[in-house]
């Protein structure tokens, strides 16, 4: 991204605190992108990022501390930081804990402040992206109850599996300050993931500078079982610090209203047909909820201009007609009114649903056009990576039609997203997130919307065309040529997806579910591979596949991870 225009986003949001708009949604806003700047700055630029890393700390504590006398910094710190000269561009990725999974920073905040009650002192690293955001978020707590403490931020590297933290001559020199003076190390970040790597590659750092384990704490966003990790012998290494994780006590003005998130939105919305419901990663859910008269749906959505972000596109979309209304709920989350009628299935794909459906497709390429300003789509690394990995084909195809980045596609078609409303009108729900979050497709081409509708409501040909041709009335644009490798990209991201999700629900019956919509995708996605031409049409030609433990399935990082 151009880092001159993250600089003056964050000057924008700094300048409506200065004007007098200041709110938890207005400080939360700043903060993030201060951040999120900061966090550039350091990968790119560290010697530029400690005017930046003040300007953190002053929001931090100003989202949580009454004294709004914190703010009467701000213009010192935005005057330098105009004054620095930036690199031309630099990289960012959005911190998923607020963007997606309702991490609160006041229960970060929480979690510090009861950490200060047995800590005298604390040397505060934060691992970037988001450890950045959050080591302000404890700094300020810390020094709220008159610790001493300072912070760093680090950036591991390598595999997302088996990251490398290498730390600086300076940090070093800093760290071993604080280590003479008796301080106690933080290590402050999202998570863990899936390996663990990433903290376990700070505090092994820390170590080989000679921080003795029983210095180092880990501070993180939910509990683990340290035996789930996969980073290589994780169980082992995790064991030997003390982690201590963010209680989500924020949202206790729900506790009243039933918990439809991690799944469960199956049982309050489609009944009690357990048999026919679909299959979910339930840890990779929204925070939901419905209230207790089931007259409402709150959705955690993300906080700052991320959640701003969704709200608008959710308005968009009921304003024509496609879906419900929408407002803000506090807290990142956005309410919308229940929607009571028929939830469809793929028999319901009448030549009236397809009209429907070509419509809202061709009202998303329309008003979700995002235009040319991004790089392209890494769908096509993607898919040639997931093809070899399960099928141990290399794909002799020209993929570059995938690497189209012109709209925010919806990224979740299947039948059970749309219902007929009260006025006999089709509505589609959870419309706006998955396009623009951290899995793929991302900005995309439109295609990846009709491919899956096609391939989630079983469509035969006929039906198919049909659909393309309704889309190309609304249009103009004859998306025909381009779907067979969408059709492709769409199952094997979704057949890797439900792959990778079975490890997070052993034991459970979405174990079954998933493993069964894995192999129905597998099954689409080989019938895609003989259509292109990348496999015999034989019948008899067996096609070997394997389990893959590492599907690329996020822009940007390579997995999920």
């Amino acid at each position: 991204m151009d880092a001159s225009e993250l600089r003056q986003n964050l000057d924008v949001a700094c300048a409506s605190l200065l004007n007098g708009s200041v709110s938890f949604e207005t400080v939360i806003d700043a903060l993030l992108r201060a951040g999120e700047f900061e966090s550039a700055l350091g990968d790119a630029a560290p010697s530029h990022s400690a005017p930046a890393e003040s300007l953190t700390n002053v929001l931090a504590r100003a989202l949580w501390e009454e004294d709004r006398n914190i703010l009467k910094s701000l213009p010192t710190l935005l005057g330098e930081l105009r004054l620095l000269s930036l690199p031309e561009q630099v990289s960012i990725s959005p911190p998923e804990g607020f963007a997606y999974y309702a991490l609160h920073p006041l229960d970060f905040a929480a979690l510090a402040s009861n950490v200060a009650e047995s800590c005298e002192s604390a040397a505060i690293i934060g691992i970037r992206s988001i450890g950045t955001t959050l080591s302000a978020i404890v700094l300020g707590a810390m020094r709220h109850r008159g610790r001493p403490s300072d912070r760093i931020t680090v950036r591991p590297t390598g595999h997302p599996y088996d990251r490398v933290t290498r730390l600086t001559r300076e940090q070093s020199h800093w760290i071993d300050e604080r280590y003479q003076k008796g301080y106690t190390f933080l290590i402050v970040d999202e998570g863990p993931g899936r390996s663990g790597s990433s903290f376990l590659s700070v505090a092994e750092a820390l170590q080989q500078a000679g921080v003795p384990e029983d210095r180092i704490t880990l501070l993180g966003s939910r509990p683990i079982n340290p035996d789930e990790l996969c980073a290589k012998n994780a169980a082992t290494r995790w064991r030997r610090f003390h982690f201590l994780w963010a209680q989500p006590a924020r949202y206790g003005r729900f506790n009243d209203d039933i918990y439809i998130g991690g799944g469960h939105w199956r049982e309050a919305l489609l009944g009690s047909s357990v048999g026919e419901w679909p299959s979910c990663w339930p840890q990779m859910e929204r925070f939901k909820f419905l209230s207790r008269d089931r007259k409402w749906i709150y959705k955690f959505e993300g906080f700052g201009r991320f959640g701003k972000c969704v709200l608008d596109r959710a308005q968009l979309i009921a304003d024509a007609g496609f879906g419900p209304s929408a407002e803000s709920a506090g807290d990142g989350m956005i309410r919308t009114p229940l929607i009571a009628g028929e939830v469809l299935t793929p028999a319901s794909a009448s030549r009236d649903v397809l009209v429907r459906v070509a419509e809202y497709c061709a009202f998303r390429a329309r008003e979700f056009s995002i235009g040319a300003n991004r790089g392209p789509s890494q769908l096509p690394e993607m898919v040639r990576f997931n093809v070899q990995q399960v099928f141990g084909i290399d794909l002799d195809l020209d993929l570059s039609p995938l690497s189209v980045t012109e709209v925010l596609a919806d990224g979740r078609m299947q039948s059970h997203e749309w219902a007929i409303g009260p006025d006999h009108k089709l509505l589609k729900f959870d419309s706006c997130t998955h396009g623009d979050d951290h899995f793929f497709p991302g900005p995309t081409d439109i295609a990846w919307d009709l491919a899956g509708a096609t391939i989630e409501w079983n469509l035969k040909q006929e039906d198919t065309d049909f659909l393309l041709s309704k889309y190309y009335h609304f249009t103009r644009d004859n998306a025909t040529h381009r779907l067979r490798l969408f059709l492709l990209a769409y199952s094997i991201f979704r057949m890797s997806y439900c792959n990778m999700a079975l490890s997070s629900v052993t034991g459970t019956p979405d174990f079954s579910r998933l493993r069964c919509a894995a192999e129905q995708y597998r099954l689409t996605a080989e019938h895609q591979l003989r259509r292109l031409k990348q496999l015999p049409d034989s019948e008899s030609h067996r096609l070997q596949t394997k389990s893959v433990s590492l599907p690329y399935l996020s822009p940007e990082a390579g997995s999920a991870a």
